[in-house]
């Protein structure tokens, strides 16, 4: 069996004089990233793949600093690039929403959906070719995953992406999928905040 533990970074701390891809972890979030490496240890992770942003690395460091593995990076499970210059927060979430709900949209020099989702597919399908057999923890972000589990769940809440927590885990069977669709089997948080399902 070839899993992929699909994992949202925990808390970051953005900062107006770093570029997003520098954010770091939040206090409270590299105290989430140690409880993560148990939970990472628990699921039978045997190696680690990584966006290139600091605020991913720094989900899986822990758990590669106990376990010895190295975090292998590749840029095509980096965040999806909204692009623009939104003034206000309110601009922001009318742009987000967007964003979700038209993968055909993009703001000037920003990244559609289906192109943030082509890529990032990519980059799974050779971590998946990888890494057979193995269980994988792929660190990535929000906005990207939230594409694509809304990919392989048509029944998925409704503004399910709002509920994608810091960190959280979801955890596929890519068995054999190059020749189907991988399979989404279920998904982790830290402690009990809920997820995208009801308890």
């Amino acid at each position: 069996m070839t899993h992929i533990v699909l994992v949202r970074h925990a808390q970051s701390a953005p900062s107006p004089d770093l570029p997003e891809a520098a954010w770091p972890l939040s206090d409270l979030g590299r105290q989430q990233a140690l409880e993560l490496a148990p939970v990472l240890a628990e699921l039978g992770v045997e190696a680690l793949a990584s966006s290139p942003f600091v605020r991913a690395i720094e989900t899986l460091t822990p758990y590669a600093e106990t376990t010895g593995l190295q975090i292998r990076i590749d840029n095509d499970l980096r965040e999806r690039a909204l692009g623009g210059w939104l003034p206000d927060a309110a601009d922001v979430e009318a742009a987000v929403r967007r964003m979700h709900a038209d993968l055909s949209f993009h703001l000037e020099g920003g990244e559609s959906g289906h192109a943030c989702l082509a890529r990032f597919q990519a980059a799974l399908a050779r971590v998946a070719a990888a890494n057979p057999g193995r269980c994988v923890a792929v660190g990535s972000h929000g906005g990207v995953l939230g594409h694509f589990l809304a990919r392989h769940r048509a029944d998925l809440p409704a503004e399910f992406w709002r509920r994608i927590r810091n960190p959280h885990l979801f955890i596929f069977d890519f068995t054999g999928a190059a020749a189907g669709a991988p399979r989404w089997e279920c998904e982790r948080t830290l402690g009990d905040v809920q997820g995208l399902w009801p308890t």
